[in-house]
């Protein structure tokens, strides 16, 4: 068994290597930094933290005790379709490992798939290199761990989603390249068809490298036209297949797709370049990476002095024939090109500009590098003097652009640069000796260890610039979500929806199974935000949060429960939580729980997720940038024939103006500092008359870069980024209570848009939602995609509801199906008989059933294909055998 074992070893060592090295180098530096477990850090940054750790929570209970969630979840915002979720997020199946880790130690189960990937994607390489043939021994070792150890995988460790793309590509692109040498088809069909199912976007990127391949490998050769179509028909035909076997994935994606990213596809397009290509330069410097380098950077291209001078020396080597280096040159020419030139970075980018983490398909081009460097450099042999001084040009030419240029390039220092010409002199220099054989390995060795210490500097010095949450800022809201979420799910209640007054993020919803209206996603449905932004609530392409509902819409959008955060002066330790938004109202609601850190509330005016509505409800009109009038009309019409007023205007009892100059006029109009270099502020004063609530509007002017609003001289919560009107609510039971709120300038002037206080009118809004209550819906939540119950209409009604509208979800009233439409521009709704009746919603992804039969067919497909190929092989090695003769 030792000897087996040693055996392999000694076989496989590269391969070995290759997996463990980079875990090693990555391991040891987190680690080093305290990331959980291993100290009280986490790698938790941006949208590791923020986004992706929530959907990993979701993926876990989806495993363990909820199917269902798989296709549908009404912790998405107010209810949507996941398949496109798991598609872009969660198919991976490195995400299996977290089911390994309980919910507090995600951040460990994350820190884990990190390293693995590191560790297979150098393996990936290192296998590609070895089964291509251009590589042996350490040298396999090296290309692979600045393979998986490169500027682009660094810079997107946090977006672990991406990182199987550098996993897939070698493997993928190997399977190719034996498919057009006439050998077995079925494993690029496999592969191909994984990472179309694992990510469909990185899927894609890959897809059009692959055509960039299939044109290089073609045409690197002298082929007639026969051969020529021969090898396209096997491409395309090979192509085809692994694209609809991953259609019971793909399909139900595109019908998300044209509802959320989709409508957001640029319409045109502008011929230009996006900034001078030589910026791309500065990318090849030690540690070029930074935070600021995340929203609008340039592409992370770095891998290593070695490899970038043998994919320089590739283009002058005449081992190589003129027609493959003049045809590699070119492609290389267009991916240069797409790094800055608009046109072609939206191509690759599925016609839209990414948000955050520009030049997202860059790892494609590192891999190409790198791949033209392995034809050149195979067992670093010696390079000729003329060869290695125009490396020297070159990269000179590279440094001294940065340096000149040092101060345009946040991610540049002095200290960077000498590192960089250290290594690219050390690189060159071994690289120009020529040694026999009893030297060689010395040389390889040497460059080797200079290209393993230079890539993971550039791995520290990078991560070393961005910042992290620690283990307790996740750990703590969380187990407090976790309680509040047990309690809740355990009342076995009607379907209903749970507002927050604290969170984590946006997703604690999600991460949690609570149906909180908040929600941040890449593929979120257009609709959506749309509806927020007419609501009052802050939206964006990417995400909704529902943090200033006022008493109407609380109601309307079935938001029974709301969990706050325990007044900080009643804990010993002050409040760890971070509070959202102002909720006075919660004074009308019932307490109705109490944890360590929370409290929770009941609002007993919640309808529900659908209820029965006049008519007149069809026809409510779009509304921007007046939600006051929104609310209104939303009530009025669903009762029908109303015209009643809810909100009634204020005025302020005083305003102070503090460097400003004063005006009589508050409401949209511009107030501009007298002196710029002194603070400038309005102070508005009233005192409730009343114990209604009181709500103020705020223009988009008013976003945290605008402008700090004080409420009674504390800082006023309030979701930061807007891009419509919002209604915050400031005072409930407040009578003869004197209510200060400050604008402080953050610039020399402030736009006070749509700054309107009003009073409501509780008690007609409390008699008007009675009546809708008269004629509930009562729905029971059997499944995150099936809900039943039953109504007594008095007359023919709307069935509305506050479930967005898909094609996806079928009603049936009494068993029999009824036709189902849009109202709000948002919601699901039909027309109802009066009557008792009984009525079950079901939900299915759209295009889901026609995916599962493409997909099947196509799983037939390619067992004839794995059949044929197989009996191919045997029959060529019959043909093989020597005949024997008696």
């Amino acid at each position: 068994m030792k000897i087996r074992l040693a055996h392999f070893v000694r076989s496989h060592y590269p391969l070995l290597l290759s997996f463990f090295l980079p875990i090693f180098l990555m391991g040891g530096y987190f680690i080093s930094q305290g990331m959980f477990p291993f100290g009280k850090s986490s790698l938790l940054t941006v949208d590791l933290g923020q986004q992706y750790i929530d959907f990993f929570s979701y993926f876990r209970r989806t495993l363990l005790s909820n199917p269902s969630g798989f296709f549908y979840s009404f912790s998405k915002e107010v209810g949507g379709n996941m398949v496109g979720e798991w598609a872009y997020y969660l198919m991976s199946p490195f995400n299996l490992f977290l089911l390994l880790f309980p919910e507090k130690y995600l951040a460990a189960g994350i820190m884990l798939i990190t390293l693995l990937k590191y560790g297979c994607a150098g393996l990936s390489f290192g296998y590609f290199l070895k089964k291509m043939r251009t590589q042996s021994g350490l040298t396999i070792v090296a290309f692979a761990t600045s393979y998986a150890m490169m500027g682009w995988f660094v810079a997107n460790q946090l977006n672990l989603l991406w990182l199987d793309a550098t996993i897939f590509l070698p493997l993928i692109v190997l399977q190719l390249h034996r498919l057009l040498s006439g050998k077995r088809s079925w494993p690029y069909i496999v592969l191909l068809a994984i990472m179309l199912i694992d990510n469909y976007y990185m899927g894609y990127m890959i897809c059009l490298f692959l055509i960039l391949y299939f044109i290089w490998f073609v045409f690197s050769s002298k082929r007639d036209l026969k051969q020529v179509f021969s090898l396209s028909l096997r491409f395309i035909a090979s192509s085809l297949i692994a694209v609809t076997t991953s259609m019971i994935i793909l399909l139900p994606t595109v019908a998300s797709l044209l509802s959320s990213k989709g409508q957001y596809t640029q319409s045109s397009v502008s011929f230009k370049f996006e900034y001078n290509a030589l910026k791309i330069l500065s990318k090849f410097i030690v540690g070029s990476f930074n935070f600021q380098q995340m929203p609008s950077g340039y592409p992370n291209l770095f891998i290593g002095s070695v490899f970038l001078i043998g994919f320089f020396l590739y283009f002058v080597d005449s081992r190589i024939s003129l027609r493959e280096r003049i045809l590699a040159f070119l492609i290389s020419i267009f991916l240069v090109l797409s790094l800055c030139f608009e046109p072609l970075d939206l191509l690759w980018h599925g016609w839209q500009f990414p948000v955050w983490y520009p030049y997202r398909f860059s790892y494609i081009i590192s891999f190409w590098m790198l791949l033209l460097a392995s034809r050149t450099l195979k067992n670093f042999i010696a390079i000729r003097p003329w060869k290695i001084w125009l490396s020297f040009i070159l990269y000179a030419g590279i440094i001294a652009y940065s340096f000149v240029n040092e101060k345009k390039f946040s991610y540049i220092t002095n200290e960077t640069l000498i590192f960089t010409a250290v290594f690219a002199t050390l690189s060159l220099v071994v690289l120009a000796f020529a040694v026999n054989s009893k030297y060689n390995k010395i040389k390889i060795f040497l460059l080797c260890l200079i290209s393993i210490v230079e890539i993971s500097m550039n791995a520290y010095i990078s991560l070393g610039n961005l910042s992290y949450l620690t283990q307790k800022d996740y750990a703590t809201p969380t187990k407090a979500l976790v309680k509040d979420s047990s309690y809740l799910n355990s009342l076995k209640n009607s379907a209903y929806r749970t507002g927050q007054t604290y969170s984590r993020t946006k997703n604690d919803g999600l991460a949690n199974n609570l149906n909180t209206g908040s929600y941040f996603s890449s593929a979120l449905e257009k609709s959506i935000p749309d509806f927020y932004g007419m609501l009052g609530n802050p939206d964006g392409d990417n995400y909704v949060t529902y943090s200033n509902g006022t008493i109407i819409s609380d109601a309307l959008l079935n938001m029974k429960y709301f969990i706050a955060p325990i007044d900080s002066s009643l804990l010993k330790k002050g409040q760890p939580l971070s509070s959202l938004t102002e909720k006075p109202d919660l004074s009308r609601y019932t307490s109705i729980k109490q944890n360590k850190l929370t409290q929770i509330y009941k609002n007993s005016n919640a309808l529900g997720y659908a209820y029965l509505a006049n008519n007149q409800l069809k026809n409510l009109q779009v509304l921007y940038d007046n939600p006051i009038e929104y609310q209104t009309e939303w009530l009025n019409d669903t009762i029908g024939k109303q015209n009643t007023k809810y909100f009634e205007a204020q005025n302020f009892n005083e305003v102070v103006f503090q460097n400003i100059e004063q005006s009589t006029k508050l409401t949209n109009t511009v107030f501009k500092k007298k002196n710029f270099a002194k603070t400038a502020q309005i102070i508005f004063k009233f005192t409730p008359k009343t114990n209604n609530s009181y709500y103020l509007t705020l223009g988009s002017a008013f976003d945290s870069d605008n402008v700090s609003l004080y409420l009674n001289n504390q800082p006023l919560k309030q979701y930061g980024t807007f891009r419509h009107t919002v209604v915050v609510n400031i005072a409930n039971h407040s009578k003869g209570q004197e209510i200060v709120l400050t604008a402080r300038f953050k610039k020399s002037s402030l736009w006070l848009n749509n700054f309107v206080l009003y009073k409501m009118n509780n008690n007609l809004v409390q008699n008007k939602i009675k009546q809708i209550k008269k004629h509930s819906v009562n729905l029971k939540q059997i499944s995150s995609r099936k809900l039943v119950g039953s109504y007594n209409a008095t007359a023919n009604h709307l069935l509305a509801t506050t479930i967005p509208y898909s094609s996806g979800w079928t009603i049936r009233v009494d068993g029999k199906k009824v036709s189902t439409f849009k109202i709000q521009n948002t919601f699901l709704a039909a027309n109802v008989a009066k009557g008792k009746h009984s009525i079950t919603l079901t939900y299915t992804p759209p295009l889901f059933v026609i995916g599962t039969i493409t997909t099947l067919i196509s799983l037939v497909i390619l067992l004839f294909i794995i059949i044929f190929d197989h009996k191919k092989r045997r029959r060529r090695g019959q043909q093989s055998k020597p005949l024997h003769t008696s």
